[in-house]
C-alpha cells in the first residue's frame, strides 16, 4: 500500500511538472527513482499484449501489465493535470520567479543525483556537452504558428509525450514550440474530447515507440545514455532560469524580495530530492 501511495504522489508531481513549459515529467521520474519502472511499464504494452488482447484473450493480455505501478501513477498524473493545472498556472502568473527557481533547483538536484558515484571518461563528457548544447538550442527555439486540425494534434501528442519521458526536454515546452500549448491546455480545461482523445492517441504511439528506443540505449550503452540525459537536463536549465531577456537568461533587474524568495525556493528545490533520496537510502539499511 505504501508503494502505491508513493507512485500516486510521483504521478501527481509528474502531472504538475508536465503542465509547465520547461519542466519534464521524465526529470521528476528520475528524481523520484521510478524512471526504469516507467520505461518497463510502457514497454509491457508490446506485440504479445496486442496479439492476446485482439484475439479475445483479455485476461492473459492484462496479466502481463504492471497495474500496481501504472494505475496509481496514471491516476496521479491525470488528477494533477486536470486539477492542479489551474493552480500551477496561477502560481506561474502570480509568483513566476519563485516557481521557476524551485524547478531550477529540482533540475540541479537531479543532475547531482545522476552524477553521484559515476566516473565519466572523456567520451562521456563529450556526450554530456553535446546533450547540453542540443537542449540549450532546442529550448531556445521560438514558437511557431500551427494548425489545430486533428492530424496536427496527433503529431503534437506523439512528439510531446516522447519529450515527456526524456529528462531535460519538456513535453509542454515542445507544445509551445509547435504552437499547440494554449490550444491543448484549453481543451483540457473545457474537456474537448475529440481534441483530447486525438492527442492521447498520438501520445500513446509516441510513448510505446520511444520508450523502446530509450530502453535499448540504456541496456547497450548505459553510461553514454546517462551522460546524454545529464547533458539534456543541464541544457534545459535555460528555460527554467527565473529571469530572461527575450529567450536569453539574464540577471535579476534588482535585488528585491522576489529575488530573495526565488533563492529560498531554489534551495528548497535542491534540498528536497536530496532529502528524499537520503531517507530512501536509510530505509534500505
Amino acid at each position: 500500500m505504501r508503494e502505491k501511495v508513493r507512485y500516486l504522489l510521483c504521478g501527481l508531481a509528474m502531472g504538475a511538472a508536465d503542465v509547465v513549459p520547461g519542466v519534464s515529467g521524465g526529470t521528476i521520474a528520475f528524481i523520484t527513482g521510478i524512471y526504469d519502472q516507467l520505461l518497463n511499464g510502457i514497454k509491457s504494452f508490446n506485440a504479445t499484449f496486442f496479439r492476446l488482447f485482439f484475439s479475445g484473450r483479455w485476461k492473459e493480455a492484462l496479466a502481463g501489465i504492471p497495474w500496481g505501478f501504472l494505475l496509481p501513477l496514471l491516476l496521479g498524473i491525470g488528477t494533477s493535470i486536470f486539477s492542479l493545472a489551474r493552480l500551477t498556472l496561477y502560481l506561474l502568473h502570480t509568483w513566476p520567479q519563485a516557481l521557476w527557481a524551485f524547478f531550477f533547483g529540482l533540475i540541479i538536484s537531479s543532475i547531482l543525483l545522476m552524477m553521484r558515484g559515476q566516473r565519466m571518461p572523456l567520451s562521456g563528457l563529450a556526450l554530456l556537452a553535446a546533450g547540453a548544447v542540443a537542449a540549450w538550442f532546442i529550448t531556445g527555439t521560438e514558437a511557431m504558428t500551427a494548425s489545430h486540425e486533428l492530424p496536427h494534434i496527433f503529431l503534437a501528442g506523439f512528439i510531446a509525450l516522447c519529450a515527456m519521458i526524456l529528462p531535460g526536454i519538456s513535453g509542454s515546452f515542445m507544445l509551445v514550440v509547435m504552437g499547440q500549448y494554449a490550444y491543448i491546455l484549453s481543451a483540457v480545461v473545457h474537456l474537448e474530447m475529440a481534441v483530447l482523445l486525438t492527442f492521447i492517441a498520438g501520445g500513446l504511439c509516441g510513448l510505446m515507440t520511444f520508450s523502446r528506443v530509450l530502453s535499448v540505449c540504456f541496456c547497450r550503452y548505459p553510461s553514454q545514455t546517462n551522460a546524454v540525459l545529464i547533458g539534456f537536463m543541464a541544457g534545459s536549465l535555460r528555460t527554467v532560469w527565473p529571469w530572461h531577456n527575450g529567450t536569453i537568461p539574464a540577471m535579476p533587474p534588482s535585488l528585491d524580495g522576489m529575488v530573495i524568495l526565488a533563492c529560498i525556493t531554489c534551495i528548497v528545490g535542491i534540498a528536497l530530492p536530496l532529502l528524499i533520496q537520503h531517507l530512501a537510502a536509510m530505509k534500505k539499511f
